[in-house]
C-alpha cells in the first residue's frame, strides 16, 4: 500500500495541561508517514515547553505561531498550518482529543481514486476521557443536506480532506465568530456527489466534551454570534431555493424568523435590519406577492414590538402556501 505525507495541524491556545495526551495518540499511530503542525493562538502558559520536548524526540513535530497579521482565533491557526503544510493528504485535530491508533490508518486505507475527502464516526467523552456516547454516521446520497440539518453530525476532526480538493478554496471564516465548521462544510459540502466521498461508520477518535461550556453559550445572548449564524442560514437559504428543497427552505427560514424575533426582543437593530433585508431580496425573487406581506408582517412587529403568537405562526409559514404544488 502506499504511504503518502498526511498534515495533522492542531490549533493550539493555553492547553498546556492537555495536549500532551493528544500529542501521545499521534505517536502512537500505526500509519507512520504524518507531519504534526502545531500553531499557537498566542499561549501564556507552558504550551512552548510541553511541545519542545515532543519535537526533540521527533522531527515530525512541528511547531509554529500564527503570523502577527492574522486575526486572533483557532481559524487563523487552522489556516496557516494548511499554508505550511506539506502533506498530500490533511486532517485538522484539536489540542484536547485524542486519536485512536488506527484514525489515520483506516482513514488512508479508505481513500480511493477520485474521492475528495472521507470521514469517520467517533466517541464522545467528558473532561476526563470517561465514556459518553458513540456519535455513529448514516450512509447518504445528500451529503449537504443530511449535514445542514445534523442527521450527520460530522466535526472538524472527522474528514481526512486530499489537500488538491482544498487549494485555491476558502477555508475557514475570519468573518464570522461561531459556525466556521458548519459554514466552511457546507461549501464544500453542497453538490458534493457520491462519488466524491465516503463514510467510514467506525469511531477513531475521542471528542472531549467541555462541561457547560456549550450550554452557557447558547443560553447568553451575543449579537455577533447570532450575526454568524443568521449569515450561515442566510446564504444557505439562497442555496436551499435553487435546490428547490423543502425541507431545507422549511429549515433555515423559520431558523432566520426566530432568530429576527430574539434581535427584536434583545432591540438588536443591526441583525434585526440584516436578516429583514435579506429575506425580502431571496422571498421577493421567488414571490412577489410573499415579499409584500413579509415587508408588512414584519413592520407591524417592528411596531407593535409584542407580536402575538399567531403572527409569529403566519410568519414562518409565509414561504411554504404553495410548497404541495412545487410552486416555490
Amino acid at each position: 500500500m502506499e504511504t503518502p505525507l498526511v498534515s495533522i495541524i492542531i490549533p493550539t491556545f493555553n492547553r498546556a495541561h492537555l495536549i500532551g495526551e493528544t500529542l501521545d495518540s499521534i505517536v502512537a499511530q500505526t500509519y507512520k508517514n504524518w507531519e504534526c503542525i502545531i500553531v499557537d493562538d498566542g499561549s501564556t502558559d507552558n504550551t512552548v515547553e510541553v511541545i519542545n520536548k515532543y519535537i526533540e524526540k521527533d522531527t515530525r513535530f512541528q511547531y509554529h505561531h500564527r503570523p502577527s497579521d492574522r486575526p486572533k482565533g483557532g481559524n487563523a491557526a487552522r489556516n496557516y498550518g494548511f499554508e505550511v503544510s506539506k502533506g498530500e493528504y490533511v486532517n485538522w485535530f484539536d489540542s484536547d482529543d485524542i486519536m485512536l491508533s488506527n484514525f489515520i490508518q483506516k482513514k488512508i486505507t479508505h481513500f480511493h481514486y477520485g474521492m475528495d475527502f472521507n470521514f469517520c464516526a467517533y466517541t464522545l467523552v467528558d473532561e476526563n476521557l470517561k465514556f459518553l456516547k458513540d456519535v455513529s454516521l448514516i450512509d447518504t446520497n445528500n451529503l449537504y443536506k443530511d449535514y445542514a440539518l445534523w442527521k450527520l453530525q460530522i466535526v472538524t476532526l472527522s474528514v481526512l480532506f486530499k489537500k488538491e480538493f482544498l487549494k485555491g478554496k476558502k477555508l475557514f471564516s475570519y468573518n464570522i465568530k461561531r459556525g466556521q465548521e458548519t459554514e466552511l462544510f457546507l461549501r464544500l459540502f453542497f453538490n458534493s456527489n457520491k462519488e466524491a466521498y465516503k463514510i467510514i461508520n467506525e469511531p477513531l477518535f475521542l471528542y472531549r466534551q467541555h462541561k457547560g461550556s456549550k450550554t452557557h453559550k447558547n443560553k447568553v445572548y451575543k449579537k455577533e454570534y447570532k450575526e454568524s449564524v443568521a449569515l450561515i442560514y442566510i446564504d444557505n437559504l439562497r442555496k436551499s431555493f435553487l435546490l428547490r428543497d423543502k425541507d431545507l427552505i422549511s429549515f433555515y427560514y423559520k431558523n432566520l424568523i426566530v432568530i429576527w424575533f430574539e434581535a427584536l426582543a434583545k432591540k438588536d437593530n443591526k441583525n434585526r435590519l440584516l436578516i429583514g433585508r435579506e429575506l425580502n431580496k431571496i422571498i421577493r425573487d421567488v414571490s412577489i406577492k410573499k415579499y409584500v406581506i413579509l415587508t408588512l408582517l414584519l413592520k407591524f412587529c417592528e411596531l407593535t414590538n409584542n407580536p402575538s403568537e399567531r403572527i409569529k405562526y403566519f410568519l414562518k409559514k409565509i414561504t411554504f402556501d404553495n410548497l404541495k404544488n412545487n410552486s416555490i
